[in-house]
């Protein structure tokens, strides 16, 4: 697999969480790490690391509703 640009360690929770489903697909917190105190994350997602759209279905949490 080839990076195709650096990222930064600010990019590692971002990834982790939308692998695990608890980042929305517009990089915004589900309901539950809302609740928590978490807002947006500094970093970008490294997409090489991301399934791709027409690869698989959506990781993140599909048909929620917009963050409080």
């Amino acid at each position: 697999m080839a990076i195709e640009e650096p990222y930064d360690s600010l990019s590692f929770v971002p990834t982790v969480l939308a692998l695990s489903g608890l980042l929305r697909d517009d990089s915004s917190p589900t309901q539950i790490l809302w609740e928590r105190g978490f807002r947006a994350f500094p970093g970008r997602l490294i997409s090489e690391i991301l399934p791709r759209k027409h690869e698989s279905p959506k990781i993140a949490v599909t048909g929620a509703g917009p963050t409080p």
